[in-house]
């Protein structure tokens, strides 16, 4: 790497000027063994160019990264100042990999996997329990599970099949609630912008906890309902084939609002959908589509239903309520 890049990523890195994202990724370039006298002469290089007397930038450039590894300021004499400041930078400069590899060594390994718009996603997790992603997903999961429990974190919707552990229970963690199961099929819906959030059992048996009531025991064909705005938490039957529908491409609606309704097609087919409509919350739909129905195909079908036209241009839909 040319000298006057590497001026300029140390200087920008202590400046602040840096995402956390980009930041770890400097932090990762400083600790490798790649260009270490450049890196060491450039840093030098940095701080020679400073004034004698510390600027209020630079002075909260350093204290901003002294004090996020915890380093304690040396108040220097006036006649070494300037060079004391160059150590004072290039001293948490080091601590700062330092402690990065410890970190980076030391802490749990995740894995983080999200699903665009349009798709969906199957896999294995570590201990060989199966899930399904829909679209608009995103996961994270240890790398290995710990010997007390098998933890993930869920923002969106899917399908799970645990195996079977009694000493280890699988928990997913949502926004809104927590899901603990030993080995089951079930499913949970919990989009960050969805109103209601869902747990949906097919087999086996889960405990669910909504922020409010405690907690509540599904059995196979129940479905617990959390909403956002009232917290009410209802629990209902449910057919066994609308847990897992839309893995196998089916698109089912029971009882779901209008702005729901909205969101699953623009996960589905990858759409944006503007409207103007003022329709209640109140208001709820059921209707089923059949396996893998294009969007032209259904939405005909919502229109006549909830009462409005439509225009689709490319990846827009535009809704217009019916006079």
């Amino acid at each position: 790497m040319e000298k006057n890049n590497i001026v300029r990523i140390i200087g920008t890195y202590l400046s602040g000027r840096f995402s956390p994202e980009t930041e770890e990724k400097v932090q990762k370039w400083i600790i490798k063994d790649r260009d270490t006298e450049e890196k060491e002469k450039a840093s030098l290089e940095y701080w020679d160019q400073l004034e004698a007397k510390t600027d209020p930038d630079t002075k909260l450039a350093l204290d901003r990264v002294n004090q996020k590894i915890g380093y304690k300021k040396i108040v220097p004499r006036p006649f070494y100042q300037k060079r004391m400041s160059i150590a004072a930078a290039l001293i948490p400069l080091l601590i700062i990999a330092g402690s990065y590899l410890y970190y980076t060594s030391t802490k749990d390994k995740w894995v983080e996997i999200s699903v665009a718009y349009g798709d969906k996603k199957h896999f294995l997790l570590p201990d060989s329990s199966e899930i399904w992603l829909n679209a608009g997903t995103a996961i994270k999961y240890p790398e290995k599970f710990s010997k007390a429990q098998r933890l993930v974190y869920l923002d969106g919707e899917a399908y799970f099949s645990v195996r079977k552990d009694a000493a280890k229970p699988f928990i997913v963690e949502t926004s809104q609630l927590s899901v603990k199961v030993l080995g089951t099929q079930f499913n949970v819906k919990a989009y960050a912008d969805d109103e209601l959030v869902t747990t949906t059992l097919t087999s086996g048996k889960v405990e669910v906890t909504p922020p409010v009531q405690g907690s509540q025991i599904l059995k196979p064909n129940e479905q617990l309902t959390y909403d956002k705005k009232t917290s009410a938490v209802n629990i209902t039957e449910v057919s066994p084939t609308d847990a897992d529908g839309w893995i196998t491409g089916k698109l089912i609606f029971t009882d779901a609002p209008f702005t729901e309704i909205l969101q699953t097609l623009e996960r589905r087919y990858n759409v944006t959908i503007n409207h103007t409509m003022n329709v209640p919350a109140s208001k709820r739909y059921t209707v089923r589509f059949l396996k893998n129905e294009n969007l032209e195909e259904v939405l005909p079908v919502l229109s006549e239903m909830i009462g409005f036209s439509y225009q689709i241009q490319r990846d827009k839909v535009e809704l217009i309520k019916k006079q």
